[in-house]
């Protein structure tokens, strides 16, 4: 029993030693460091040659690190990468995400400082109007002196870069028809809105179905099957639907690799307000997604409501 007790001793008293080690190094919130690699950032983005030579080592690197090879590059290449997009893309920016802020470490014994980034670079692609908005975590080695950055280590999605080139040239994404047999699913619904047959309108929905009235409702909201039938049957009893004619005509959307079609379709109703007797027309956007039984599992309208007779 009191070898055991002398033991439980012994480890707590390393517990508490481990505890108690001194730290390996330095963190700094301000540091020259972190000056430094602000201003090469700037520099970057004004596509400044002169200033971005003028910050680093003669030996400087830097590494794409989430790339499939990584590989060492050179100055060269950095700044033919910030004349371009300096060129390309407008209002680029590196600034900080949200509220995280760059730190400044003085690893004990190491003759450098590192400094640990947490950017976000946007702008938008003058030629394909793609909107940049690209998390940009870096290691920036910087000399002791804080005075030049020896090498650089970036991390940033390489998708999002992949889809900015590919946008300037053309890939399909699967087929449109404009005749197809899920196209009738669409213009049976609208019928059906016409003639008020609500059980006609449940039955073309699956059970799972997602359907958002976009324009009037709060973003990213979306009801049940049964919710919509209900909002239906409390918005027949207030207007009636005179007529409803496609503009033009439905399109489907055949996505490569999906499972599902999409329909979309454009309307044009005539309602009338019970109350009043006024009548008037307003302009409807549809996009319903069927499964392969033909059953609608999402649905997405947009019409706005201040267009209805009062």
């Amino acid at each position: 029993m009191k070898k055991n007790f002398l033991t439980l001793i012994l480890f707590v008293a390393f517990i508490s030693q481990a505890q108690e080690k001194k730290s390996g190094g330095k963190i700094f919130e301000k540091h020259p460091a972190i000056d430094l690699v602000d201003q090469f950032n700037a520099a970057f983005v004004a596509g400044d040659e002169a200033k971005l030579r003028s910050m680093v080592t003669d030996d400087f690197k830097f590494w794409t690190m989430n790339s499939m090879e990584p590989k060492p590059r050179t100055i060269d290449n950095m700044v033919s990468m910030s004349k371009t997009l300096s060129k390309n893309v407008l209002n680029l920016a590196i600034k900080n995400r949200g509220q995280a802020y760059s730190d400044a470490i003085e690893f004990k014994g190491a003759n450098r400082v590192d400094v640990y980034t947490y950017k976000f670079l946007s702008g938008v692609v003058k030629n394909t109007g793609l909107i940049l908005q690209i998390p940009r975590n870096s290691i920036f080695r910087v000399t002791k002196d804080g005075k030049k950055i020896m090498n650089v280590g970036i991390s940033d999605s390489q998708l999002k870069w992949e889809k900015a080139m590919n946008a300037n040239g053309t890939k399909k994404n699967g087929e449109i028809y404009i005749d197809h047999p899920h196209i009738a699913k669409a213009r049976l619904l609208y019928a059906h809105i016409l003639t008020g047959d609500l059980d006609a309108i449940r039955a073309l929905y699956a059970d799972n179905a997602r359907i958002s009235d976009v324009m009037n409702s709060e973003f990213d909201s979306f009801i049940s099957p049964d919710k919509e039938i209900a909002n239906l049957n409390e918005f027949l009893k207030e207007y009636e639907i005179l007529n409803i004619t496609e503009s033009g005509y439905p399109d489907l959307l055949d996505y490569a690799g999906a499972n599902t079609k999409t329909i979309i379709s454009w309307w044009d109703f005539t309602v009338k307000n019970k109350k009043s007797g006024k009548i008037k027309k307003h302009s409807q956007h549809s996009q319903i997604v069927v499964n392969a039984d033909g059953l609608i599992v999402r649905e997405m309208y947009y019409y706005n409501a201040a267009h209805l007779p009062i």
